[in-house]
């Protein structure tokens, strides 16, 4: 049995670990720090059986390993802190299995892994009480981003400011701040953090 965990913290990954070989002690567990070498072991065959995996990795939030498991049809649990109504629908289109947040213990994330080796789905409390919840999370929508407006966002999120953002794209700084204010009208931002914390949780990859 060959199982792939995907997370970038070694702490997480060594607890992951040592909780699936108490289920499975024969288990062939591949950890992986980032999203390159899981992607390169998820299209090595014989391929891998169960994915684990955060959506927090390097600070950029993605599902980009979920939806490879989904086009190769690999079971997958996502174990992660992040847990929204928003981020729960996009995995159910790829036929998330199982879904533990890490705040639970380590009896749910067992049960989790169990239903995940078992073929059968399992969300975690936490999962179920935000998906039965009535409120919008505006805050977490993926953003609808021009090509102008996603070089600027991309530039920004990495810390550079928008005097250094606009040299390094070679454009105007009266042109990078029309770029941002566009984004955020289209997006119904609040303000300026709001639309980089957004393309941040998305769109950021290291």
């Amino acid at each position: 049995m060959k199982i792939l965990v995907l997370d970038d913290h070694p702490a997480i990954q060594k607890y992951v670990e040592k909780a699936i070989s108490s289920i499975l002690p024969n288990a062939e567990i591949s950890l992986c720090s980032n999203i390159d070498s899981a992607r390169q072991i998820l299209n090595e065959k014989p391929r891998i059986n169960f994915v684990i995996c955060d959506l927090e990795i390097n600070s950029g939030i993605n599902i980009v390993i979920p939806e490879l498991c989904d086009n190769y049809e690999i079971p997958f649990m996502i174990y992660s802190s992040h847990v929204n109504k928003v981020l729960i629908s996009e995995l159910l289109e790829l036929d998330v299995l199982c879904y533990v947040s890490k705040t639970s213990g380590i009896d749910i994330l067992h049960k989790g892994i169990e239903s995940l080796l078992l073929n059968k789905k399992y969300f975690c409390p936490f999962v179920n009480l935000t998906m039965e919840s009535k409120e919008i999370y505006k805050e977490t929508e993926r953003l609808s981003l021009s090509r102008g407006q996603k070089a600027v966002l991309e530039v920004l999120a990495k810390g550079f400011n928008r005097k250094e953002a606009a040299k390094l794209l070679k454009i105007k700084e009266s042109t990078l701040n029309n770029h941002i204010a566009r984004a955020r009208v289209t997006n119904f931002c609040e303000n300026y953090e709001e639309l980089l914390r957004r393309y941040r949780f998305w769109d950021l990859l290291f």
